[in-house]
């Protein structure tokens, strides 16, 4: 995807600008030095910010796919890092070449203002954008579970003959996140990434979660529904958010319930990771197994 940003423009239109600045300096009065100076701001807040970032940013912001697309290109991402550049650049100018000369003057607080008021524009459009971009990113999830799940996955045909590590849909959904994860920590910079992060974490934790209610487990298949959640705390870990990664851990302890000896049941239920959980989760997770009914395992939750 095009983002409409361009280095070069950025560069050529600062370095314009600081010359400007240097002119301004020296030639002007020095009671007219601070409004010459914000006129020549304006300017490049005009053609800066408004009429490159502003206009990339509202056209990266209608190219975003809605949440059900499938195999959407997610490059809004793009978008945030080239424009996350431009905004320390002229940041930088901001700081160097203009308020050497308006410091003492009344201009100062109208400079400061003015930018101010740029800057959360442009963070709402963005703030928007990483949303909208999100909310696409676990629509594409939600289609690769959908696709690529089977009901026998869990409830294999031949319970002695399962020659898989962990699930197909797994697989592709680990791919799918590890590179989004990566593009994010590309995108942002300092302490966004975690801001961001956090939420398609615990969206992609309460995806799977709701998927695994989907489905009836066999002793096999709750093994298999394990190792699976084996591999999606794995990726957890990439997006270093604790809460996240104790998100998974949780919901690993749950699935041990697919597989516990109908006897043991009381004992995980009261096991340290479980403990404090509602009962009607635990229930609920019990209520999936195959042998539910025969093992009569409700009698553990009345």
């Amino acid at each position: 995807g095009e983002t409409f940003l361009s280095q070069e423009v950025v560069v050529n239109l600062l370095q314009e600008t600081k010359q400007a600045f240097e002119r301004c300096h020296r030639l002007s009065d020095p009671s007219d030095l601070p409004r010459n100076a914000f006129r020549i701001f304006t300017i490049l807040v005009e053609f800066l910010c408004i009429e490159h970032i502003d206009y990339a940013l509202e056209t990266g912001l209608a190219g975003i796919p809605s949440s059900d697309s499938r195999n959407a290109n997610l490059y809004f991402l793009d978008v945030v890092q080239q424009a996350n550049t431009i905004f320390h650049l002229f940041d930088k100018q901001f700081n160097d070449h203009l308020m050497p000369l308006i410091s003492s003057s009344p201009k100062l607080s109208e400079c400061l203002q003015k930018k101010k008021e740029i800057i959360e524009q442009m963070e709402m459009k963005l703030d928007t954008g990483i949303d909208r971009t999100l909310n696409c990113m676990i629509g594409q999830m939600k289609h690769i579970l959908a696709a690529e799940q089977k009901k026998t996955d869990f409830k294999p045909e031949d319970e002695n003959n399962v020659l898989i590590q962990y699930t197909n849909a797994c697989v592709k959904v680990c791919v799918y996140v590890r590179k989004q994860v990566e593009k994010i920590k590309n995108s942002m910079d300092g302490k966004n990434v975690d801001t961001v992060l956090m939420e398609p974490g615990v969206r992609f934790h309460r995806l799977i979660y709701e998927h695994l209610q989907q489905y009836s487990y066999s002793c096999m298949g709750g093994m298999l529904a394990i190792c699976d959640v084996a591999e999606y705390r794995k990726c957890a870990k990439d997006f270093k958010i604790p809460m996240v990664l104790h998100l998974f851990d949780t919901l690993h302890a749950l699935c041990n319930l697919l597989v516990v000896a109908p006897d043991n049941l009381k004992q995980v239920c009261s096991g340290e990771q479980l403990a404090n959980l509602d009962k009607n989760i635990l229930h609920s997770f019990v209520q999936l197994r195959a042998d539910y009914r025969s093992a009569r395992l409700a009698r553990h939750f009345s």
